[in-house]
């Protein structure tokens, strides 16, 4: 699906969508985790299971100790 006319506020540590972007459609809730990655040139945001999530935020919290 392609959205045309939408407004995306980007910056380095954030990105800011559309007002009218309904994202309860695409099921994402707060606290949900994307990770960058990089597909025949083109960046792309995937979403992240729960349960790899979880592992990998303790990976890097063992990491810091």
């Amino acid at each position: 699906m392609r959205y045309y006319d939408y407004e995306w506020d980007l910056e380095p540590n954030r990105i800011l969508l559309d007002a009218e972007l309904n994202i309860d459609k695409l099921g994402w809730r707060h606290g949900d985790c994307f990770k960058i990655t990089n597909v025949d040139g083109r960046a792309m945001l995937v979403k992240l299971d729960p349960v790899v999530k979880f592992i990998e935020e303790g990976l890097r919290n063992e990491q810091l100790v």
